[in-house]
């Protein structure tokens, strides 16, 4: 089949995906704010525009995060931008909350058989965490690395210390919420992070030292430092310490 052909069927599937079953939907019903974005994500597809169709997806997931259509679509997206490990995420997300008897199952499990990325059924899964430590699946995992600074500020002048979280902001990665400790003006890790995005926080004395938003992909290292200046703290809050001297002074004569 022809590249052409098989968007416009891809399109036609999910325009029929958000089309409830029965005679016809009201006339005077108006599309939600959720509803426009996908429509504005197809009009992206159907132009080979998938970077502007994965975004209205993205944003319509946001204001519906337990809606079908903009996650299905989201999926295929990343599929047709040759974004497997991003699709797979999408798409097993659609087989845990979509009907098994819907278009959206059915088509996410197809495309899902067919890369060979069907999550484990759940008795096979059970019986494997009983025998062994769940392996994350490198596929859909990424590493997050940076480094706190704060000035001159590092563990060799000043020990500063305190907790690093990293909290799923998403309906995918809403389960996810990992914590370390960590040095101010040192550098950080978490691995095995499910791709989706997060907030990560950092925690110093019950002060809020950095609360940002940032985004893992799967099968990269995500780099995202945390600096001084994006901190609402003040920047003297944890200024190096005064260097000391052991010079005495001399005797007046």
């Amino acid at each position: 089949m022809r590249p052409g052909v098989l968007l416009a069927a891809v399109l036609l599937l999910l325009t029929s995906c958000q089309q409830a079953p029965g005679s016809r939907a009201p006339a005077a019903k108006a599309a939600s704010p959720a509803e426009q974005l996908v429509s504005e994500g197809h009009s992206f597809m159907a132009k080979g525009d998938y970077a502007n169709a994965i975004e209205r997806y993205r944003q319509a997931a946001d204001l519906e995060p337990a809606a079908i259509p903009p996650r299905f679509a989201l999926g295929t997206a990343y599929s047709f931008h040759e974004k497997r490990a991003e699709a797979i995420v999408q798409f097993r997300w659609v087989l845990a909350s979509a009907d098994a008897a819907s278009t959206e199952y059915q088509e996410a499990h197809r495309w899902l058989a067919r890369v060979g990325a069907l999550p484990a059924p759940a008795a096979v899964a059970d019986e494997g965490r009983r025998n062994v430590a769940a392996t994350p699946d490198p596929s859909s995992t990424g590493r997050l690395v940076g480094r706190t600074e704060w000035g001159e500020l590092n563990p060799k002048n000043q020990l500063v210390t305190g907790n690093l979280s990293l909290i799923g902001d998403e309906p995918v990665t809403h389960d996810v919420k990992r914590t370390r400790a960590f040095r101010l003006g040192d550098g950080y890790e978490f691995k095995d992070v499910p791709a989706g995005r997060y907030r990560i926080v950092a925690v110093i004395d019950e002060t809020t030292v950095w609360d940002e938003k940032v985004t893992v992909e799967a099968g990269k290292d995500t780099s995202f430092p945390l600096r001084q200046s994006t901190s609402p703290v003040p920047a003297n809050r944890f200024a190096p310490a005064p260097a000391t001297t052991n010079a005495a002074a001399s005797p007046t004569r």
